[in-house]
Parts: C-alpha cells; structure tokens; sequence
C-alpha cells in the first residue's frame, strides 16, 4: 500500500517526518510512534546504533544498552500495518558490513524495504561509511529484493553552509557515490545554493529540525522547495501547513533558462501559470550561476537605474487575514542614502504589504523592514542591513496573519529583528498589484532594487 503524501496547492509532495520517533524504553518509544502515526506523520524516523552485535533505537552511539532494540520496533503490529516509510538514522561510529547486514535483515524479516514501505537509510556526512557500506550490500545478491527500496541520505549541520562552494562539494561527492538524497539544517546560510544545487544532481532533498515555536511559518516557505521536513512542530498542523490552500504567488526561476525572454510564475492554483518579460527593457535581466555561488541557477537582477519590475497581479488577501512573504534574495547595495527606499517586494498603496530597504530620514543606518497596513498605518519588523553582506545570499519570510506581531526572519532565524507590536485587525487591502523590485503606488512605480532574487512567494496568511 503505497502512502498518499500532503501535496501543497502547487501539486508538490512533501512528506512530514516525525522527528526522533523513539524514547528511552519499547513502550514509551511505541507509544511515540503510533501517537505520530495517529497525528498522521508520513516518515517515523528512528535513531540506531549496534553495541556487541545488537541493534538499538538510541540517539547517541556511547556504548549503552537499555534502549529498545531495532528488531523489537520493527516487530510492532502498529508500525507494520501502517503506511508510513521508516527515516532510519545510523548513529554508528564504527560501522562494519555485519552491523548493516543485520539492519537489512531487520528489514527484510519484518516487511520493510518493499514496494510501498521504502526506507531511507541516512546519517552524517562524517559517518558517510555507514553508508557506503550499505551500498556495497545493496548490490549484492544477498538484499537484491532492497535494492529498489532503500534509499541513501547525507545529512549536513547548519555551519556547512557559510562556505557554499565546499558545501556543494559535498553534495557533488553524495551524487557520485550512488546516494539517493541529501538533509539540510533548516538555518543553513545560502541554504537555496545548497538546494538547487542538489535538485539539479536530481537528488532528493529535506530539511530538519523544524521547530514547536512559529514552525508554520518555516513550513509554509519551504513547502515547495524539499521533499520531506523533520518537525519537533505538531505533526498533524505541519501537515495541514503543508496542503493549506493560501498560495497567492509563487516564482522560482532556478531551472528556467537564462537566456529565454520570460520566466513562469504560478497564481493562485496549479493551474494559473503565468509568465512574466525578463530581459527587456523595464524588466530584470538574467543570470546563471555554477556551482561555487551563494545561488546555484537562474536568478533574476534588478538594477534600480533601469526602473526594472515584475510584475504579478491585485494579490489581495482575505479579510481579516495577513500576509506570509518569501524571498531568497543576494543584495547588490545594503547602504542607502539618507530617506530613500528600495523594494524588494510589494503591495503598497495605504494598504497591503512591503519588504524593502530604508533609511529612515535623519538616520545614520539602512534597515530591512517588512510591514503590513494595519489599524491605520505600516506596522513594521525591522533588522539592520549592516548585519547583511552582499556576497551571501538570504533566505528571508515576512509575516503577519491578522492576529499577532509583525514578524520576519532572516535565513529562518529571527535573531536580531525587531518585531513590531501585536494587533488584531485584517491587513488592509488596495488596488495595485505585487511587483518584483519595485514599489506599485498608483502612478509610476518607484522605489526599485538594485540586486539579484531567485525565489519569491506571497501566500495568504492567517493564523494557524
């Protein structure tokens, strides 16, 4: 029985995995899996290491043996007559073929590793021999019937990312060992130059660890760029996150080319695609970045002096809801003159939305904003452009959903901004359209960007 994955309004599959599905004993580590399982997690990821021959579900590989052991899981009726696959993590530091053959056995004695009930294998790129062990096995005769059904993963910690060149490296290296995906920590810097570099190796790819707190909005703004998201976030909620019917607009431009006229973007449903001029005058330009850059891919490059813009459509949200905004964005100038703006992304006009460099009148400093209209004026969450630097790229979400503060975060991480307020009242709608790069005042646009973007979204946001 082959599990029905969430898709999101886009048709994209991503599956929910819950994270460290095990406890310290066989019925606490039970009583987590079928309570995952209840909440509807698609991915029921287990810790494992061997100690004198034995198999445990356990965190960490320090010698202990309390633990349940993997066969004493494996063998649970629950587990076994449910539909989700199995996230195995090999914790093993001194991995031996006779420690990944009796893992495969495991598999093979309890009915996983089949057509419907794949498993992925995965560990840390510093226990990468787990893995290369285990494909050796694969391809002997011995786990021919596994051999379809069990996939490979890399994970990789959020400071690999500060040098994307070496980080894509890696990646390169999973791709030519035969391994089937890599895992990113969900705070990893230039985290899209690691993402679409690795799609354009055709690998899968997920992200961990979604947190409990504001877990949604890290949900909703990678939903379309990965293949599965590990979540300490409610499982039953990250799900319904996932399949919400919020998107507004969605362009990423990774693997369109370079050198065509105009660029797909997606409206409101699956079916509403959309393209937009690039390369003509009053429109970005393209580039196309190898392997080694902060992007990896197509992006498109405003550049203020040439009043560039993309432009989508009367975006607005519903009442009483918010806006949710996503952008992966490289800045080409972080310091602004004293009282000017340049908008990165926008739906401004006494109403809607606007994320955008400032420099406040009689300041000394730039700040990145993102506000919303709400109770009469732009309420803003604010971080200062001199903690940015133009050679890295940033993975930036902007939110509000009718009921709360002025939220943003910078490559997932809120730490440093300034969040505005709390308020209780719909973002006010008006009617201009978003534009890309630009600020759509009735009139002339205004307050265009100067630097490269790669990905942007707007969704309809409300609290969840």
């Amino acid at each position: 029985m082959k599990r029905e994955l969430p898709r999101t309004p886009y048709q994209h599959e991503n599956a929910v995995s819950c994270h460290n599905c095990y406890a310290g004993t066989l019925s606490g580590t039970l009583n987590k899996i079928h309570a995952a399982q209840a909440a509807g997690a698609d991915l029921i990821e287990l810790d494992i290491k061997d100690q004198d021959g034995t198999v445990y579900v356990e965190h960490n590989d320090t010698g202990g043996t309390s633990a349940p052991t993997l066969v004493e899981v494996l063998a649970d009726a629950a587990l076994k007559s449910g539909s989700q696959l199995l996230f195995i993590e090999t914790k093993e530091t001194t991995p031996t073929e006779s420690y990944l053959r009796a893992v495969f056995d495991h598999f093979m004695a309890h009915g996983y590793g089949v057509a419907g009930r794949p498993v992925v294998l995965r560990t840390f790129d510093a226990l990468r021999n787990n893995l290369l062990i285990a494909r050796k096995l694969l391809a002997t005769p011995a786990y021919a019937s596994l051999r379809k059904h069990v996939r490979l993963h890399v994970l990789f910690s959020r400071n690999e990312g500060s040098n994307i060149a070496a980080l894509q490296g890696k990646v390169r290296k999973c791709k030519n060992d035969g391994f089937h995906g890599v895992e990113f920590e969900y705070q990893t810097p230039n985290l899209f130059g690691a993402l679409t570099y690795a799609k354009s190796l055709r690998l899968g790819t997920s992200v961990w660890t979604i947190p409990t707190s504001m877990g949604e909005a890290f949900i909703s703004a990678l939903r379309d760029e990965v293949d599965a998201v590990t979540v300490d976030y409610s499982v039953s909620v990250a799900r319904a996150v996932i399949q919400d019917n919020n998107a507004l607009i969605y362009l990423n431009v990774w693997d369109q080319p370079a050198t065509a006229s105009s660029m797909r973007w997606y409206g409101v449903s699956d079916a509403s695609l959309h393209q937009a001029p690039v390369n003509v005058a009053g429109a970005p330009t393209t580039e196309s970045l190898s392997m080694g850059e902060d992007r990896f891919g197509t992006s498109l490059i405003f550049k203020a002096a040439d009043s560039q813009s993309v432009t989508f459509f009367d975006a607005d949200q519903t009442a009483n809801a918010g806006y949710f905004v996503a952008v992966v964005v490289n800045f080409d100038r972080l310091t602004l003159p004293d009282g000017e703006t340049q908008e990165v992304i926008g739906k401004a006009n006494s109403g809607g939305f606007a994320l955008e460099l400032f420099n406040p009148p009689g300041a000394e400093d730039t700040v990145l904003r993102f506000g919303v209209f709400v109770e009469g004026e732009y309420r803003y969450a604010t971080y200062p452009a001199s903690k940015l630097d133009g050679s890295q790229s940033y993975f930036i979400i902007g939110a509000y959903d009718g009921d709360g503060a002025v939220r943003m975060w910078i490559n997932n991480d809120a730490t440093g901004t300034t969040a505005s307020g709390s308020f209780k009242a719909g973002v006010v709608q008006n009617d201009v359209p978003v534009l890309l790069g630009a600020d759509p005042q009735v009139g002339p646009s205004r307050f265009f960007f100067d630097g490269k973007v790669q990905m942007a979204l707007v969704q309809n946001w409300k609290n969840h």
